[in-house]
C-alpha cells in the first residue's frame, strides 16, 4: 500500500512538471489603410522572460471584427514571426460599412494557447480617406493632399506628413507636419530637386497612428525627379569585377611571372638530365 501512495505521489510531480509555464503576452495592434492598395492590422506581441521582455514567436492570434449587436464575426488567424510582429490583412467583406459612420471595430484574441494566457485586445477605428496628386503652380512643383471621413466630410486640424520613399527608410518632405485647413487639405511644396529612377519619384502622404482613423496612407508617383545617371562599372575592367572582368594587366603580369619562374626551372632539369645522360653513355 506504501508503494501505491509513493507512485501516485510521483505520478503527480511528474504531471506537474510536464505542464509548460503560461506567460502573459502583451499586444499591440494598429490598424493601417493604404489607399487604393490594401487595409491591415499591425500586430507585435511580447512577454515577459527570464531575460526581460521577448518577442511572443510563433504565437498565434484570432482576429474578430464586432457586429452592431456586439457579436463577433471570425476574420481568420495570424502567426508572429521570430520578431513577434505580423500583419493581418483585411479582405473587402471585413471592410463594409456597417453604420452611417463607418465605424470599424476589431476584436484580436490570444485563446487557447498552451503556453500563453487567454486576453484580448480591441480595435475602434472611424473610416478615413486620403487622396494625394502632384501638381505644378507657376512652375513650382507641390503636393495637394485631402482628408475626408467615411462619408466624404472634410477631416480639419489632422497632422499628414510628407515624406519621399527611399530604399532604407522615407525621406521627410518639408516640415515635421502639416496640418489640414478646413477643407481637410494641404499644400506642401517641393523645392529641392531630387534623383529618380526614370525621373519619377514616389511621395507618401500619412496620417500617423490617429486615435481616430488610426493610420491612413496615400502614394502618388510623379515623373518630376532628376533622372539618375548611371555609374555602374560592373561591365568594365576594375579591381571589384567579376573575373571574367579582371584588368588586362593584371592578367598579364602574374603570368609573366610565373613564366619567368617556371621556366630556368624547365631548363635546369632538362640541363640535369642531358648531364646524367652524358655520364650513363660514357
Amino acid at each position: 500500500m506504501r508503494t501505491y501512495f509513493i507512485y501516485f505521489f510521483l505520478l503527480l510531480a511528474n504531471v506537474a512538471f510536464a505542464q509548460s509555464p503560461t506567460h502573459k503576452a502583451r499586444m499591440s495592434a494598429q490598424y493601417t489603410k493604404v489607399m487604393n492598395r490594401e487595409t491591415f492590422i499591425a500586430l507585435s506581441a511580447k512577454y515577459k522572460g527570464e531575460n526581460g521582455f521577448e518577442p511572443a514567436s510563433g504565437l498565434v492570434i484570432q482576429v474578430y471584427k464586432k457586429m452592431p449587436d456586439d457579436s463577433l464575426f471570425y476574420l481568420g488567424a495570424a502567426t508572429m514571426n521570430p520578431e513577434g510582429k505580423t500583419k493581418f490583412v483585411l479582405n473587402d467583406s471585413s471592410l463594409t460599412k456597417t453604420t452611417e459612420a463607418a465605424v470599424f471595430t476589431y476584436v484580436v484574441k490570444i485563446e487557447n494557447q498552451p503556453t500563453y494566457e487567454d486576453s484580448e485586445v480591441e480595435i475602434k477605428v472611424s473610416d478615413a480617406n486620403l487622396s494625394a496628386a502632384v501638381e505644378a503652380v507657376d512652375s513650382i512643383n507641390q503636393i495637394r493632399a485631402t482628408l475626408t471621413d467615411g462619408l466624404g466630410q472634410p477631416l480639419a486640424k489632422q497632422s499628414l506628413k510628407v515624406q519621399l520613399q527611399r530604399m532604407y527608410a522615407p525621406l521627410p518632405i518639408g516640415e515635421e507636419s502639416y496640418e489640414t485647413d478646413e477643407n481637410g487639405s494641404i499644400i506642401v511644396p517641393i523645392d529641392a530637386p531630387m534623383p529618380g529612377i526614370n525621373s519619377e519619384l514616389t511621395f507618401e502622404v500619412v496620417l500617423n497612428e490617429s486615435e481616430t482613423y488610426g493610420t491612413v496612407k496615400a502614394l502618388v508617383t510623379a515623373p518630376i525627379g532628376t533622372p539618375i545617371v548611371d555609374q555602374s562599372t560592373f561591365d568594365e575592367r576594375t579591381l571589384w569585377s567579376p573575373p571574367s572582368k579582371a584588368p588586362y594587366y593584371l592578367l598579364i603580369f602574374p603570368n609573366l611571372i610565373i613564366l619567368g619562374v617556371w621556366v630556368p626551372i624547365l631548363l635546369l632539369i632538362i640541363n640535369l638530365f642531358r648531364i646524367s645522360k652524358a655520364k650513363i653513355n660514357l
